[in-house]
């Protein structure tokens, strides 16, 4: 068996949406420097609480740095458990691109559905507000200061959103709100008044502030892959990669490219073999590009 074949294997066998991820072809350059994605953080939680092996999930976070690892490990070690276990099972299903036919997945319990992640309730989950911590995230990508809520930094959704922020957490739909009003320093509920939508007197709702971490895949890397297909790369592939090892980042590239989403800066790039491995890189380059240089048709102006 070849290497490939065994890591699709180990994939296949333990449900691992990591190991693909990385080994199994060139990702965009940057992609161990994103911010981790939630839903897969809950589904490998989801995973270890039902009998998964944590060891594998330990051993990928520290050597391949894989953010959604890294993030789950954390949690696991801190004692956060899925709460609601009985609506899932960790279970074989049938799946083509599977070994002997079949993949190991966690499923919504009684059918073969695969869990987004997002149905996943932690016990971390009451132990902050997250309506306030997306606030607060928030107040800081509009362009407060972290060192504003120095005088905060004990209170539970604070400090997670800080640590959020320095991890690299952002808010995606800044756009929807704009802040006004004068900070009132050492007052705790001064931040959420001053956070209102854009061109209302409506306070921001934190349930509707969008983080980067809350999508299921790195952009980085959807562009990334989109590059290879549309220099030559196998459709295909990234097709059995994203339904045997459930990796979320092959879906959506599959999914924009089958909508017909074009790259309108493809000419400045190249597909081509560097030291053995074949990597998108500039023209007349040696260097892996990082996806969030590909601009696509879909991009606003």
């Amino acid at each position: 068996m070849n290497s490939l074949n065994a890591l699709r294997l180990v994939a296949a066998l333990l449900g691992l949406t990591a190991i693909a991820s990385a080994r199994l072809f060139a990702q965009s350059a940057d992609w161990q420097n994103v911010v981790w994605r939630e839903p897969q953080v809950r589904y490998l939680l989801a995973d270890m609480t039902l009998g998964g092996n944590t060891k594998l999930y330990r051993d990928y976070a520290a050597t391949e740095r894989d953010p959604d690892s890294g993030e789950a490990i954390r949690l696991w070690d801190a004692g956060a458990r899925v709460v609601n276990t009985n609506e899932f099972e960790r279970r074989w299903v049938t799946n083509q691109f599977g070994k002997d036919g079949r993949v190991m997945r966690v499923v919504l319990r009684g059918s073969n559905r695969t869990i987004t992640g997002n149905e996943v309730l932690l016990t971390s989950d009451t132990e902050f507000s997250v309506s306030t911590m997306r606030l607060v995230l928030l107040h800081l990508s509009l362009g407060e200061l972290p060192e504003k809520y120095s005088s905060r930094k004990n209170e539970s959704a604070v400090a997670e959103a800080l640590r959020r922020w320095s991890a690299g957490c952002r808010v995606m739909n800044t756009n929807w709100f704009e802040r006004r009003g004068t900070w009132v320093h050492g007052t705790p509920d001064s931040p959420p008044h001053l956070l209102f939508y854009r061109g209302t007197s409506q306070a921001a709702d934190g349930s509707r502030v969008l983080l980067n971490s809350d999508v299921a895949y790195p952009e980085t890397n959807v562009r990334y892959f989109l590059a290879d297909m549309m220099l030559g790369g196998s459709r295909d592939f990234y097709h059995r990669t994203a339904e045997s090892a459930h990796e979320m980042g092959c879906q959506e590239a599959v999914a924009r490219f089958d909508a017909g989403v074009t790259i309108i800066n493809l000419d400045q790039f190249e597909r081509r073999k560097v030291d053995g491995r074949v990597l998108i890189t500039r023209k007349d380059s040696q260097v892996r590009i990082s996806g969030m240089l590909v601009k696509l048709s879909s991009d606003l102006p």
